[in-house]
């Protein structure tokens, strides 16, 4: 039996790069301190790490300057670190033995393709990072990068024929998408096209307080975009001729060139046993991160059950795991519980590169700031630092 202690994450985006950089840091330390070895592996479908928050600009134009930008492979962030430390593995995730410790995967390979054995690695401490899936590719990974690299390349080259595109969901996606086109296509470019966003809600960004909703429907029907409340998409069909018919929920059908759908956002927990979730498919957990029923077993990112969702939860509850784990690990220092740094309302949403809306700590926002904070470069700078573990 190894003498090492395995800590296993799963997930690599955002919550599991964000545990995977902060115990590796600590590791040297905690050896000190214990005389015991550890070390990390990170199982994860995609070899490359995707700025998913620069996504509703990225999507239509090769941004900052490549396509790739927005796909970094995820081990160029972990060569600083020995491979002692250190074990990536390109895997699909299907299944958890907790009574037996053991994670149950299936290996890919450069294509993607997974192997039909199974794979396992044993694990004395695990870290649960999986994250969310939405049906979109252009919203959230389907197993790996290619299906949304695919889906950008799809997008790129259709989007100067197009004439009329509608954008499904009215939260901050689907509102900071609609932006994008109306920045890019909107009545007052000299390509306009037909450009309609669907909120299944009263209002825009139902998360904020109204007025601040009505601000980005002004701003978007400012650039010529139709906004429409109350409606939900029912289902779709390609109609096999560059266009797709989609049926609302008020029973009506329209035909459209290009669907954009930025809802049905749900915990990607499918391979986890069902006693560990909640009624949304997301884990369990205390205040300190961990999985209650579990030793050594914690939940990072959106896969918590105390997650309100987003990079902000994340930030700020990534070295709190990170913190606790070390804690136990190392038999001294105390855990500390995970606190939002606010529960008033705090979010900033671009609306185009011009224009944007949002508040913090419960005060409204200018639109300026919005715009210099996020609308001017959608926090592409923190792409590279995020891979790199120095966001």
């Amino acid at each position: 039996m190894s003498d090492t202690h395995n800590i296993v994450i799963l997930g690599g985006s955002y919550a599991g790069l964000g545990v995977a950089h902060g115990l590796l840091k600590a590791l040297p330390g905690l050896k000190t301190q214990t005389g015991k070895s550890y070390k990390v592996t990170m199982i994860t479908n995609s070899t490359h790490f995707w700025f998913s928050v620069g996504a509703p600009r990225a999507m239509f134009m090769p941004y900052p300057k490549d396509i790739m930008d927005s796909f970094i492979p995820i081990e160029k962030g972990f060569k600083q670190y020995s491979s002692e430390l250190f074990d990536f593995v390109h895997a699909e995730i299907t299944g958890v033995e907790m009574d037996k410790k053991m994670v149950l995967y299936k290996l890919k390979n450069e294509k993607e393709e997974v192997a039909p054995t199974t794979n396992t690695i044993s694990f004395d401490s695990l870290v649960i990072a999986t994250g969310s899936k939405s049906p979109s590719p252009l919203y959230s990974y389907q197993g790996s990068h290619v299906p949304t690299l695919d889906a950008y390349k799809d997008i790129q080259s259709r989007l100067s024929s197009v004439k009329s595109i509608m954008i499904v969901g009215g939260g901050t996606a689907g509102t900071e998408t609609a932006g994008e086109i109306g920045h890019l296509h909107g009545k007052q470019t000299s390509s306009p096209k037909d450009i309609t966003i669907l909120s299944g809600h009263e209002r825009l960004l139902k998360g904020l307080r109204p007025s601040i909703g009505q601000r980005a429907q002004e701003f978007l029907q400012g650039m010529g975009v139709k906004v429409e409340h109350n409606l939900q998409l029912t289902d779709s069909n390609d109609l096999g001729n560059g266009t797709t018919k989609v049926i609302l929920s008020d029973g009506s059908t329209r035909t459209v060139d290009m669907l954009l759908v930025a809802t049905g956002r749900k915990p990607a927990s499918s391979y986890l046993p069902s006693s560990l979730l909640d009624d949304q498919g997301r884990v369990v957990c205390d205040a300190y991160t961990r999985v209650p029923s579990l030793k050594n077993v914690w939940v990072a990112g959106d896969m918590a059950q105390n997650s309100p969702g987003g990079i902000m939860y994340i930030n700020f509850a990534v070295p709190v795991t990170v913190g606790n784990i070390v804690a136990e690990l190392g038999g001294k220092g105390k855990v500390k519980e995970y606190k939002p740094l606010t529960t008033k309302e705090t979010q900033f949403v671009p609306v185009g590169p011009n224009y944007g809306v949002g508040a913090a700590f419960g005060w409204w926002i200018p639109s300026a700031v919005v715009r210099m904070v996020k609308g001017k470069t959608m926090f592409f700078p923190n792409a590279m630092k995020t891979v790199m573990g120095t966001a």
